[in-house]
C-alpha cells in the first residue's frame, strides 16, 4: 500500500502533465515567451461597435469645401490663404473636419501641395495663429484632383461658341455646372452628412460664437446661406419657364412651392415668361448643406433635367456669386439661382432652412455685418 508521500508525489505528476498538455495546445508564444496575438475578426460584431482609438465616434461626417480651380494653368488667388486661416482661427470647431480643396491640377505633385502648405504656414502666423493651430489647420487640408471637360457638341474656343457670358470661360462656367449638381454624387462628398462650401476669397472675419456645420445638425437645418438677391436677366433667360413648366407637371411641386411662397414673377402663364427679368438666388460663396437632401430621387430627376440641356450652364450660364459692383452686389449666375430654385422646389423653407447672419462675414470686398450670435447648447 502505497504511502501518503507517494500518493502526492504522483497526484502532482498528474497535474504537471495536464497542464504540459493544456499549453502546448495553446496560443503561440511570442520570442520572449508572451502569448502571441491571435488574428482579430474585425467584422465581429464586438469589434465593429468600439470607438476607434484615434478617431471619435461622431453623430454625423462633414468637410469644408473649396474649389480651387476648374482649369489646369490656373492658380487659385492668395486670398485663399487668408481664408483658410480666418476660417481656422475664428469658427469653434466642434469637430476638425477635413477641408477639401478641389483643383485641376496644379497641386497634382509633392512639391506643389508642399508649397501650399508652406505658404499657408505664413499665412497663417501673419494672422495671429498660434503654432498649435496652424498645425492643426495644415493637417486637415486635403488636395483633391477634379477633371472638367466640356460636355460633347460645346467648342472650346468661345469665338465660335460666343457664350453670354465670355469672361472666364470657361473655368466659371465649370463651377456653375460642379455646385449646381455634380459635387452632389462626388466620390468625396457624397456619402458625407454635411458640407460647408466657401470661395477662395470668402473671409469669416470675426469669432463666430458657434460651428456652421454643428449649427446644422443641432438645430435639424438642411440649408444654411449667408445672403441672397436677384441674379441678373442674361444669364438666368430660361429659368423662369423651366421652374414653372416643372410645376405644373408635378402638382406635389407646385404645391411645395405655394407653401413656401416662392415669389413667382408677374404674368405667370403668358407667352414668354420671365423674359428680360432676373431670377432669385443665393450667394454661392457661403453654404452650409445637408447632402441626403440633395440625393432623393426627386431632386436627382431635377438635376438629370437640368443637365439634359448644357447649354443652360455653357451658353446662358445657369447655375451665382457676388461680384462687387459699387456699393452693392450684383448677382452673376454661379450656381446660387439653381440652389435657390431647387431648395423651394424640395424643402420645407421654414423648416429645413437657416439664413446665417450670426457670422460676421466678407467676400472678396463686401463686408457682410454678422448679427446677435447664439451659442449653441
Amino acid at each position: 500500500m502505497a504511502s501518503p508521500a507517494l500518493k502526492r508525489c504522483v497526484l502532482g505528476a498528474i497535474i504537471l502533465c495536464a497542464l504540459w498538455l493544456v499549453s502546448s495546445r495553446g496560443p503561440p508564444r511570442s520570442s520572449l515567451g508572451f502569448a502571441a496575438l491571435a488574428p482579430q475578426n474585425f467584422s465581429s460584431s464586438f469589434i465593429s461597435e468600439m470607438p476607434s482609438p484615434i478617431v471619435p465616434a461622431t453623430p454625423y461626417t462633414a468637410a469644408v469645401v473649396y474649389l480651387l480651380t476648374t482649369l489646369p494653368d490656373r492658380r487659385p488667388k492668395d486670398s485663399i490663404f487668408r481664408s483658410l486661416s480666418l476660417l481656422q482661427k475664428n469658427v469653434p470647431w466642434r469637430y476638425e473636419w477635413p477641408i477639401l480643396l478641389f483643383h485641376a491640377g496644379p497641386y497634382d505633385t509633392d512639391v506643389g501641395q508642399a508649397a501650399f502648405l508652406d505658404k499657408l504656414r505664413i499665412t497663417a502666423a501673419a494672422n495671429n495663429l498660434t503654432a498649435q493651430d496652424t498645425e492643426t489647420l495644415l493637417k486637415r487640408i486635403e488636395f483633391i484632383h477634379v477633371g472638367h471637360t466640356l460636355p460633347q457638341g460645346i467648342p472650346a474656343d468661345p469665338k465660335e461658341y460666343k457664350p453670354v457670358w465670355l469672361d472666364m470661360w470657361p473655368g466659371y462656367h465649370h463651377m456653375c455646372a460642379f455646385y449646381s449638381y455634380k459635387i452632389f454624387s462626388h466620390p468625396r462628398v457624397k456619402d458625407l452628412t454635411f458640407y460647408f462650401r466657401l470661395d477662395d476669397d470668402s473671409f469669416i472675419r470675426e469669432p463666430v460664437c458657434f460651428d456652421p456645420i454643428e449649427y446644422l445638425h443641432a438645430a435639424k437645418k438642411s440649408f444654411a446661406f449667408r445672403a441672397e438677391g436677384t441674379d441678373w436677366q442674361g444669364v438666368t433667360a430660361g429659368m423662369w419657364p423651366f421652374v414653372s413648366n416643372y410645376a405644373v407637371r408635378y402638382p406635389e411641386v407646385e404645391d411645395r412651392l405655394r407653401g413656401n411662397h416662392w415669389p413667382w414673377a408677374p404674368k405667370r402663364f403668358w407667352p414668354n415668361y420671365g423674359q428680360g427679368l432676373g431670377f432669385p438666388g443665393f450667394g454661392g460663396n457661403f453654404e452650409v448643406v445637408r447632402i441626403a437632401r440633395f440625393q432623393t430621387p426627386e431632386v436627382k430627376a431635377f438635376f438629370h433635367e437640368l443637365q439634359s440641356d448644357q447649354t443652360r450652364f455653357y451658353h446662358i450660364r445657369w447655375s451665382a456669386s457676388f461680384l462687387p459692383w459699387g456699393d452693392f452686389d450684383l448677382f452673376f449666375l454661379g450656381h446660387a439661382p439653381v440652389r435657390k430654385a431647387t431648395v423651394y422646389v424640395f424643402l420645407n423653407v421654414t423648416e429645413e432652412v437657416h439664413y446665417m447672419g450670426e457670422v460676421e462675414y466678407g467676400h472678396k470686398k463686401k463686408n457682410y455685418p454678422g448679427r446677435g450670435c447664439t451659442p449653441l447648447p
